[in-house]
């Protein structure tokens, strides 16, 4: 969905935080005197939330739906089947 409306986004980060998606990425590479419009910039926020939004359901080893699990030192999304294969480091 992003490449569609932004062919030429650019990816800053993307990362896991507090068990979701962070993805940060500007419309188009940035320009000295030519940047994206604040509508630009409200269109990929909203990708970008919608992506977020589904990353705290799906489970992030195998893509079925999933709950956070909060008993490793770090919190993940998993499905019933994984959480007992992921280690306490969250390695699988």
């Amino acid at each position: 969905m992003v490449v569609a409306e932004f062919p030429e986004y650019e990816l800053l980060a993307v990362k896991q935080k507090w068990a979701a998606l962070a993805f940060q990425a500007f419309p188009r590479p940035w320009r000295r005197d030519e940047c994206w419009t604040p509508e630009e910039a409200a269109r990929l926020e909203a990708l970008v939330a919608e992506f977020t939004a589904a990353s705290e359901r799906i489970c992030e080893r195998c893509g079925n739906d999933g709950t956070l699990r909060e008993t490793r030192p770090i919190e993940l999304i998993l499905c019933d089947a994984c959480e007992p294969v992921v280690g306490l480091d969250g390695r699988w």
